[in-house]
């Protein structure tokens, strides 16, 4: 697949709503970030990462613009039940509320990526971001983010050998939105001990 291309009709389409696409050379661990009004990009990952994140990002600021107040107040009750971990009954539902805010924003994403006719990236953004959503959500559980391309390894072999099943999502139309402006979120990868130390 052609990620650039593919990267582009999303990058055009992010522009029409009036979202501006933006790249720099961010951090090693930063795959991005986003406000609602942009989204940054570190041109040093990928295409094809750029291409998976940049789509998320876009059904997140979606979900956000749709639903501001209580995506807000999800965020907060988060980081809350991770300030308080004794209460795992706590965290545990805040972590659950977070993953069907992920799946949501992922649910928009493969619905833009058929929209815009790259529905052959759909499998291969449904299994990264699906493996990024079980790193994600170990690394609230447990305040300890995995190495993501350890895990990522991993995972792909488990998906080889059928040890593991990665669901696909339901595209979920986006309807009419409105970009907000949001306090930034930063897309986090974590990185090697070594190669963040070179950085």
């Amino acid at each position: 697949m052609n990620f650039e291309r593919i990267y582009a009709t999303i990058c055009q389409w992010a522009e029409a709503q009036g979202i501006a696409v933006r790249h720099a050379r961010l951090d090693a661990k930063k795959a991005g970030e986003f406000n609602g009004l942009t989204a940054t990009m570190n041109s040093s990952f990928s295409a094809e990462e750029q291409t998976y994140y940049l789509v998320h990002a876009l059904g997140s600021i979606v979900r956000w613009s749709l639903s501001f107040e209580p995506v807000r107040d999800m965020f907060a009750e988060l980081r809350a039940a991770k300030g308080s971990r004794e209460d795992q009954t706590r965290l545990e539902a805040a972590i659950q509320r977070y993953r069907a805010f992920e799946i949501e924003s992922s649910e928009f994403a493969v619905w833009l990526l058929g929209e815009l006719g790259n529905g052959a990236a759909i499998p291969t953004y449904t299994n990264f971001m699906r493996a990024d959503l079980e790193a994600l959500t170990q690394f609230h559980r447990t305040g300890v983010a995995p190495v993501w391309r350890e895990f990522f390894a991993r995972w792909n072999d488990e998906v080889r050998s059928g040890a593991r099943t990665v669901q696909p999502y339901h595209a979920k139309p986006i309807p009419e939105f409105t970009p907000k402006l949001i306090e930034n979120q930063e897309i986090l990868q974590k990185q090697p001990e070594q190669a963040a130390a070179s950085e």
